[in-house]
């Protein structure tokens, strides 16, 4: 029997509320699309009414 890892990931939603830290959407985009890449199959993106890059981010 094989166990099989889950990663939930939150680099985009707790990461990015690091003092001084300011992620565009392209840097947003760029960082999912490089999770993803990975095989990261759960990334939280933020919440989508936070702030006009989350709303961007989730096509909004």
């Amino acid at each position: 029997m094989t166990n099989q890892l889950w990663i939930y990931d939150t680099t985009l939603r707790d990461g990015a509320q690091c003092e001084g830290l300011s992620l565009s959407l392209e840097d947003k985009l760029r960082i999912a699309r490089q999770l993803d890449s990975l095989g990261i199959p759960f990334i939280e993106g933020g919440w989508p009414g936070a702030n006009p890059k989350d709303v961007q981010f989730f096509g909004g």
